[in-house]
């Protein structure tokens, strides 16, 4: 695999939707023999449900289809399949071949991140290749697994109306890291806690830059609340890592996964302090 270079022209295959679609984990190319015994190519399609059906062309196939790059029994090659994918055509050649380009962003045109080299037109049933964003993803989301720990004070059962409660958390270092890609290529991961949010329970809702000193918590954090009426059963306190990760091709731009927080909630009983005057 190699990345993209210079100018590359986009060629589309115009497969027409039809009546009746349905979902095909993959089509490829086959030779069968005709009833005179003449060899044909028809297109082989494994629907989702598990049948093989065979099709006078890729045109013929009743379903949108989208280029993917896999392996088949012969090795690299490229394939067709109704879920739509990150791969797009680059080059198109008359005898099947293809050259194909992973774009993270088909919704912005010109984001080609890498190309394949030639390849051919996948003559058995394929195996689909790991794309780069589900990689990165795969690694994301492996790491991102500790949800905060906090420190409230006054202690849970010792909260009071009218004083403050301070949340300390201590905030994960950025994590960078380079894996190498099953496309060839290397990936550049960057995951950082971006901030932190503090739903206090009585509909009060914080947000805290990711600084060790502003959620220090007691006496000198950022993160503080007062609690205006008792609730003995406990507010409950969650406390959110706000993430960003980001991914990229070594030398490419860069692109963002949508992780979620992750998220401690700490049950926080408050009493109320009733002044008595006694005679």
């Amino acid at each position: 695999m190699r990345r993209a270079i210079g100018a590359l022209v986009l060629v589309g295959l115009l497969i027409p939707l039809r009546g009746s679609a349905e979902d095909f984990a993959s089509c490829w190319v086959s030779t069968v023999r005709d009833a005179f015994g003449r060899p044909i190519q028809v297109t082989r399609c494994r629907v989702s449900g598990g049948d093989v059906v065979d099709y006078g062309s890729d045109a013929s196939v009743p379903s949108r289809l989208y280029p993917n790059a896999g392996t088949d029994l012969a090795g690299e090659c490229w394939y067709l399949t109704s879920a739509a994918t990150n791969w797009v055509y680059l080059s198109l050649f008359v005898n099947g071949d293809a050259v194909l380009g992973f774009d993270p962003d088909p919704t912005t045109p010109g984001g080609i991140a890498l190309a394949t080299e030639r390849i051919p037109r996948c003559t058995s049933e394929p195996n689909p290749l790991i794309d780069p964003s589900t990689e990165a993803w795969q690694y994301v989301t492996e790491y991102i697994h500790p949800p905060p720990t906090p420190e409230v004070n006054p202690l849970p059962g010792d909260g009071v109306t009218g004083m403050d409660t301070f949340v300390g958390v201590p905030i994960p270092d950025v994590h960078e890291a380079q894996i190498a890609s099953a496309t060839g290529v290397t990936l550049e991961i960057y995951i950082e806690v971006s901030g932190v949010v503090v739903n206090w329970g009585d509909a009060r809702i914080d947000s805290f830059p990711a600084d060790e000193t502003a959620l220090a918590g007691y006496p000198d954090g950022i993160a503080t609340h007062v609690y205006e009426v008792k609730d003995e059963a406990g507010y409950d306190i969650s406390v959110s890592y706000d993430w960003t990760a980001r991914w990229r091709i070594v030398g490419g731009a860069w692109e963002f996964l949508a992780v979620p927080d992750s998220t401690t909630t700490v049950g926080y009983p408050v009493a109320e302090i009733v002044s008595v005057i006694t005679d």
